[in-house]
């Protein structure tokens, strides 16, 4: 009997960085080529395979498989150079679960860019140039520092870059004071300055080589529904007590008082502090006690729309015993001081002035037609704050020139019927 012919081995080269093998074995009465060497599972594979060349492109791609962690690998042809099919690879897995596609078509609705692009404080310098002759002073002045502030936040970028999730990440940030988060009312109120700003850049015009932007990122940020910002605003306006104006106004005669009629203009009136300011050299003309009124034209009035206030006895006795300018010189910081002294908050004269008048005087409509506001307003945010007795000492504040102090008259009112308009 012959020898048996021992076999060869066909070994994959030492190179290699796995030990995947082809070999010829008979397997039910035909050469077949049997490719070994790889685990799944724990457990060691085998695979048969009766053309040569199928078991030689199975092993390489296993080979490449195991060299690449387990990535698995398709021989497909492709147009792409090897470097960009590189590039698609590693876009594939930093993506995770969103695929090609999506993010290009992400890409190019947020991020075509047009074909003049901008900076953000440039855009903003010709949006307010744009908006000067349409809105009042104060609302150009405090439109001008949201944005900027947006601007800083953004690190100045081209506005065709800025998304949605920047301006949300901004919006967040927003803090009053030194950690107390924005309202929501100031949510809204930022969020729709920069609407109103990106949706003036979104359209023509040459003159101002817009448009800048081909999408409105403040689109997809969410604005706080009407009925969520008045529950939170249902809290009562900050009023001063009567004790307090009087300490006010005392302070106010020892310094002088040259700012008097300007406060007294405000509690007493209600009298927004812009529309003060406006007042001011124009005090013959606007404020008449010999017909106890004070005429509140529209170029004046934060509404636009005349109005006429009438005078209460203390704010006439107020403003016959310092009969000076509204505002004098250097009023800025000395209104500041006098503030922050006396901790007085945004608009807390005016809501004491709207307060006290419905407790003393017990009609909304009247109230409403003296402060500018609406009848809604004044029912939904000053009706019975104040008790009548509190309403009456604080529109009985009154001078007392000769000792140098503010005192409390004691003038009991009559009694009215209820009239809620």
């Amino acid at each position: 009997m012959s020898k048996t012919t021992k076999r060869t081995r066909t070994i994959a080269p030492k190179t290699s960085a796995s030990e995947i093998t082809i070999r010829q074995v008979m397997r039910n009465g035909y050469l077949t080529h049997l490719v070994q060497g790889w685990q799944e599972n724990g457990k060691w594979q085998r695979k048969f395979f009766s053309d040569e060349t199928k078991a030689k492109t199975f092993a390489s791609m296993k080979r490449i498989s195991m060299e690449n962690a387990g990535r698995q690998q398709h021989m497909i042809l492709s147009s792409l150079t090897q470097e960009k099919h590189d590039e698609a690879c590693r876009a594939y897995e930093a993506l995770g679960i969103y695929s090609l596609t999506e993010a290009v078509k992400y890409f190019l609705v947020n991020h075509r860019a047009p074909d003049y692009t901008i900076a953000l404080t440039n855009a903003i310098s010709r949006y307010i140039e744009d908006k000067e002759s349409l809105l009042r002073d104060r609302t150009i002045n405090a439109l001008k520092r949201s944005l900027k502030r947006f601007a800083d936040a953004a690190n100045n970028a081209d506005v065709h870059t800025i998304t949605s999730e920047q301006i949300t990440l901004f919006l967040k940030s927003i803090r009053v004071g030194e950690s107390e988060k924005i309202s929501r009312k100031t949510w809204n109120n930022y969020r729709d300055e920069l609407h109103a700003f990106f949706k003036w850049c979104m359209e023509k015009d040459l003159a101002t080589k817009r448009p800048y932007c081909f999408i409105n990122p403040v689109e997809q940020v969410i604005r706080h529904k009407n009925k969520i910002v008045r529950e939170e605003q249902a809290l009562h306006p900050t009023t001063s007590s009567p004790e307090k104006v009087l300490s006010l106004f005392t302070s106010l005669m020892a310094d002088g008082g040259e700012l008097i009629p300007y406060f007294a203009l405000c509690y007493f009136a209600g009298i927004r502090p812009e529309e003060a300011q406006r007042m001011n050299d124009r005090e013959k003309q606007l404020i008449n006690l010999d017909t106890n009124v004070i005429t509140i034209p529209a170029g004046i009035s934060k509404t636009r729309q005349q109005r006429q206030v009438e005078i209460p006895p203390n704010l006439a006795a107020w403003l016959q015993a310092y009969c000076k300018p509204i505002l004098p010189t250097n009023y800025k910081r000395r209104i500041a001081k006098i503030r922050m002294d006396h901790k007085l908050k945004h608009d807390e004269m005016r809501h004491s002035f709207i307060s006290y008048h419905v407790a003393l005087h017990r009609s909304v409509g009247d109230a409403a037609l003296q402060a500018g506001n609406s009848e809604t307003i004044v029912k939904r945010h000053y009706l019975n704050l104040h008790t009548r007795e509190d309403g009456a000492k604080f529109f009985s504040v009154y001078p007392r020139t000769a000792k140098g102090h503010a005192v409390i008259k004691k003038v009991m009112p009559q009694k009215q019927k209820l009239k809620v308009i």
